[in-house]
Parts: structure tokens; C-alpha cells; sequence
């Protein structure tokens, strides 16, 4: 598979501002008036969703070995492997 998918299907300018807006939500809703938890909680769950993917895809970038792409797997040594004979 050549091409990629973004991971986030919005323009990285939107994604930003919700990320902005949610750790300013969490910041002043902890810090000053909770209000701020309940009005800044889509924001506040785009970034925990943004922190959980990125993880993910850290993760999966520390699994797998050097050179190899994430849909390719290694071969298996318990599976034997077939020759082609003429």
C-alpha cells in the first residue's frame, strides 16, 4: 500500500484549534470555574482522542522492525515454506 490515509480526516488547521481549545478548556475548567469542563468537552475529548491515537501509532512504530511496513508481517518459522518445483 502506497498511499496513506491521514490519520485525521480534518485539515490540520482545525485539528490544531481543537487541540488549542481543549487544553485551554482543561487548563481554566481545573484552574478557575468548572463550567468551562462542561462547555470545553468536545474539545477536551478531541484532544484525549488525538493523545490516545498517537500513542497508538507510537506504539506500533516501536513494534515493528525496521523496514518493514505496518500491513506487511514477518514470516512465521513454525509455517513451512513452499517451493515452487518445475
Amino acid at each position: 500500500m502506497t498511499d496513506q490515509r491521514p490519520v485525521f480526516q480534518h485539515p490540520p488547521w482545525m485539528v490544531g484549534i481543537m487541540l488549542i481549545l481543549g487544553v485551554l478548556s482543561l487548563v481554566v475548567g481545573l484552574a478557575l470555574d468548572p463550567f468551562w469542563l462542561v462547555m470545553g468537552s468536545p474539545a477536551i475529548l478531541t484532544l484525549l482522542v488525538f493523545i490516545g491515537v498517537r500513542l497508538v501509532l507510537l506504539r506500533q512504530a516501536i513494534a515493528t522492525p525496521p523496514g518493514l511496513e505496518s500491513d506487511e508481517s514477518p514470516l512465521d518459522e513454525t509455517e513451512p515454506q513452499v517451493e515452487d518445483r518445475p
